[in-house]
């Protein structure tokens, strides 16, 4: 006796059949691009060759890396290619998932990456996440993250065996589907300049000299100034959101901006330093940064 199917399910069965295949060659298209981009990405940084290092880097990528190595005093593009660790190979590396959200996406790792610090033997097995843009040439190389396994010693075990963890699903490591904006590009600074923020029960972002400085959010963290530090009067904006706290925890929110003298006896001078009388923060926080003879004096 013949079944009958309802047409309206036997349509659905069959464009699910026929859908299924074309979605997983684009997921294995999409992969393959991504893996070519970085293998391209990853040659250029050991040829030393720029207009590799171009094609393969994603354009925002491309000046976020230059302001950086500006903002530091050093010469660009020669410093691209002077880093103290080497780009890890991934086919020694047991691939474990792709995730795209829109225009970002971004393949997992697990193994011993090596990123010559230690000798091979050493190398533990950690995961490694690599970042990608797609822009209208196809999969660019955006950037990499190391994930340290050693405070997750069941997450690591778990993966030696060949397991799959669900540790990965957590929503810090999907892709965020945003593509950070183009910068523009930062001029050489008069002096190094580092901030550092303290922002617990807040979200806070930087903005020095009409560059983004950092976002920092419920946690303390020092970053090199893009564009440094000029002589004379420095605009610093700061957006603050206030985040909810447990109860019984104080709001903490102080900045500091420092000169990197590269002097060995007085490697760095505290030319600013703010924190809030009271609390909530308001939302926009205006200050100047004075760099000067006053504020530079031991």
């Amino acid at each position: 006796m013949t079944r009958f199917v309802p047409a309206p399910l036997f349509v659905a069965v069959v464009l699910l059949c026929t859908l299924l295949p074309q979605a997983q060659g684009q997921d294995a298209a999409a992969r393959r691009q991504m893996e070519q981009s970085y293998s391209r990405w990853r040659e250029a940084m050991v040829t030393r060759s720029l207009a590799s290092w171009q094609q393969a880097t994603a354009t925002s990528r491309q000046l976020m890396t230059r302001n950086l190595i500006v903002s530091q005093k050093q010469a660009f593009p020669a410093a691209l290619f002077d880093l103290p660790v080497r780009p890890p190979e991934t086919a020694t590396l047991r691939f474990l998932k792709m995730d795209i959200n829109g225009v970002t996406g971004q393949l997992a790792y697990f193994g011993k990456v090596d990123i010559g610090l230690l000798d091979s033997s050493e190398v533990p097995e950690n995961l490694l996440i690599l970042k990608f843009i797609l822009e209208s040439t196809g999969w660019k190389f955006d950037t990499t993250r190391l994930v340290n396994l050693a405070s997750a010693p069941d997450v690591r075990a778990t993966l030696k065996n060949g397991g799959s963890s669900a540790f990965l699903n957590e929503p810090e490591f999907a892709p965020t589907g945003v593509v950070p904006p183009i910068p523009k590009a930062c001029p050489v600074p008069d002096r190094i300049g580092v901030l550092q923020i303290a922002s617990f029960g807040y979200q806070t972002t930087a903005v020095v000299n009409g560059f983004d400085a950092a976002t920092v959010e419920n946690n303390a963290e020092e970053h090199i100034i893009i564009g440094g530090l000029r002589d004379g009067e420095n605009p610093l904006q700061l957006s603050v959101k206030q985040l909810p706290i447990p109860e019984g925890e104080k709001r903490v929110l102080q900045i500091n901006a420092l000169v990197l003298t590269g002097n060995e006896t007085r490697p760095t001078i505290k030319v600013y330093s703010w924190k809030p009388e009271t609390h909530p923060v308001p939302e926009a926080v205006n200050q100047i940064i004075h760099v000067n003879r006053l504020t530079l004096r031991p």
